[in-house]
Formats: structure tokens, sequence, C-alpha cells
């Protein structure tokens, strides 16, 4: 490409000097436009991030948003990100900007004795980076609004987010409603109830759950049967308070070491332990009730106030303490993870608040799992690789 540009302008002036300048400036520029190809591989990083960031703190933005509005009654709306098609242009141009002056001289009869001519300009180079983002929205309505939020939520995932690692009492604090005919707040799997919910018993079993877990002294395994899986006990040596308390809980058999779990109904069997998961919807309504609400709203009657048997005011945070905290303050916080304004006030969640940040981050993959509806049978379709 320089022996070309070299040879197009050595025909515009026979002046070597200008010429030898202009050449050299315009193939630094012609140079530099030929590494355009480059510009393919640099594109990923130039816009790839800026894309994933944007897509996570919008998603994040929405799901809190929700939240909210469960808490004042409002209409909830989903919109996911299908797909996003961004396509990059690369234009470029090389210009030369110039007078040409002759000079002739003639003898005194008039002849031409010697004539002279000389080039100047200013060379230039122009490039263009021009991005046409297409982003294609699908809300989550109708039949995809009832499989993916009216749906109970999906066994199999549960226990494999507990297998992997995730506590015992977040994962069901959020996902589950019913253990063996312990209630995990119903009532409030809907709009916020006026009379406090029942959950004290549930959430002692599943404490009882997660400390045994952290110790390792339960685990699953595939049913004997083949088909479904069971809680196990293993090493029981210097819990058997926990192990005791957590069997009568459940009113299981206290000479068992292995119980079959059943899902989707009530078994009083006391060789099984029954789980019935709930709804996402059911979840976001519940997790709303950690949202602290403005003291105007409140007083005003824009949300519902709870109250215990005796008439006085429950206190949501008794409930939802180690599960989601969400403040509100009338200026922008400082050091929110995730916050949205919204009816004159700005709701978020803190930066250094790890459980709500935990029970926020497993919501976020319940609703990315939670594309189809679960099964109604005892039966779970995937194994641990005992």
């Amino acid at each position: 490409m320089k022996d070309e540009m070299l040879g197009m302008f050595s025909e515009i002036s026979p002046s070597k000097t200008v010429l030898r300048v202009t050449a050299s400036i315009l193939t630094v520029a012609a140079l530099s436009a030929c590494t355009s190809p480059q510009m393919g591989p640099k594109s990923i990083g130039y816009n790839r991030e800026s894309y994933n960031q944007a897509i996570k703190t919008t998603n994040d933005q929405e799901l809190l948003l929700n939240l909210i509005r469960a808490r004042y009654r409002d209409t909830l709306y989903f919109t996911n990100v299908e797909r996003v098609a961004a396509t990059l242009e690369f234009n470029q141009a090389v210009t030369l900007l110039g007078t040409k002056a002759s000079v002739n001289n003639f003898g005194a009869a008039g002849a031409l004795t010697s004539s002279s001519s000389t080039l100047s300009g200013t060379p230039g180079a122009a490039f263009a980076l021009n991005e046409k983002p297409t982003i294609f929205y699908a809300p989550v309505e109708g039949e995809k609004f009832v499989r993916q939020m009216m749906t109970p939520m999906n066994p199999d995932s549960l226990l494999l987010f507990i297998k992997s690692g995730w506590s015992f009492d977040r994962v069901f604090a959020v996902a589950v409603q019913d253990i063996s005919g312990i209630p995990n707040a119903p009532t409030a799997s809907g709009p916020q109830p006026s009379v406090e919910p029942e959950f004290r018993e549930f959430h002692r079993v599943v404490r009882l759950l997660r400390s045994l877990q952290r110790e390792g002294v339960i685990d699953f395994d595939k049913s004997a049967s083949g088909s479904g899986i069971d809680l196990i006990f293993l090493d029981k040596q210097g819990h058997d308070a926990e192990i005791r308390e957590f069997k009568e809980l459940l009113k299981l058999d206290p000479k068992l070491d292995r119980y079959k779990i059943v899902i989707g109904a009530h078994h009083r069997d006391r060789s099984s332990i029954s789980i019935i998961t709930r709804p996402l919807l059911a979840a976001l309504n519940l997790l709303s009730t950690g949202i602290e609400i403005p003291e105007a709203d409140t007083r005003s009657g824009k949300v519902r106030v709870t109250r215990r048997i005796n008439g006085e005011v429950f206190d949501w945070k008794e409930m939802m303490e180690y599960i989601l905290t969400v403040k509100s303050s009338p200026t922008k916080p400082d050091d929110a993870s995730v916050s949205v304004y919204y009816r004159d006030s700005y709701f978020y969640i803190a930066d250094n608040d790890l459980d709500s940040k935990s029970t926020f981050l497993l919501l976020t993959q319940l609703i990315s799992l939670n594309v189809a509806p679960a099964t109604a049978t005892p039966g779970l379709a995937f194994s641990f690789g005992k």
C-alpha cells in the first residue's frame, strides 16, 4: 500500500523535496489506516464488558423495583433482554489539501527561458467508528408469566443449590412453603397480611438443618429404590441434641438415619420428609416484607400495617433479619449494591449487607432457572454421583 501511495503522489509535482515530506506524512496515515483489520478483535473488548455490565445492572434494578411494587401492591411487570445485536462500522479516508504554484521566466524576445513549480499543502487522515446496536426486549406475560412466575419452583433445582453449597436456611426460607406440615409464612405469599404469619417453627427447623449441614452431619443420597433421594445422617457424634430436636419437630422416627424426601404433598409417614415449594411470585411477595417503608407512606396508609394477635404492630425484621433488608432514603445512597428511585424515595441494598446480597443473588438465579414447571412426582431426575 505504501508503494501505491508514493506512485500516486509522484505524478503530482516535480518538486522532489516537497514530495518526500508530503509522501512521508501520508505514508504514516496510510499505514495506520491499513491496521483497520485489527478493529474486529479489538471491538470485542471495546463493548462486551459495557453491555454485560449494563444488562446485569438493569436486571438487578428491575427485580428490586418489582419487590418494591409488591410491597405497595402496585402492578408488577418484567421484561427480559432477549438478544443484543451490535455492529461496528469502521470508515477511513486519506486526503491532501494544497496548491501548486508555477513560475515561468521569459527572455527579452518573449521566449520561455525556464520554468519551475512548487507543491505545498496539508495531508490528512480521517477515521470513524460507528456502532449500531439493536436490543430485543421480551415482556414476561401470558403463558410465559404463568409458567415462570406462578408455577411452584422446581425442587430439583433447590436441592442442587443446597448440594452445591447454598445454605439450607436461605434456600428453604425463600423457596419452600411447608416442610412436613410446618408452615413457612404461607399468608405472606400474597399481598402483605394484616396478622403476623406462622414462621418461627419453620425457621428453627431450617436453622437446625443448616447447622447439621455445616458440621457434615447430613447429606443427600439416592434412594435405595433408585427413584428420588433421601436425607441421611452421617457422623452423629456430638450432635445428639440437635438431631433429636430436628426429628421431634418433623415427627420422624428417631431410630432411623435415612428419610425419603417427598415432593408436593403432606406425608405423615414417620420415615419421610415432605417438601412443598412456593411459586416465584409468592417468593417475591414474601421477600417484599423485608423492605423498609418511609414513615410518611406508612402513616398515609399506602402500605398495610401487620399486627400481632394482641394488636401490637408486628416488625417484619423479626422474620427477615437474616434473609433480606431493603433500606429507604430520601437521598441517593453512597454504599448501595443495587438501588432504584420509586415513589419519591431511594430503595437500596447496602453493599456491606452480605446476607441481603446473598438472598438477592439467590433470587436472580432461581428466576433464571425456573423456566419450566416443577415436577409433581416424588422422583427427582438427577443423581449426586455417589
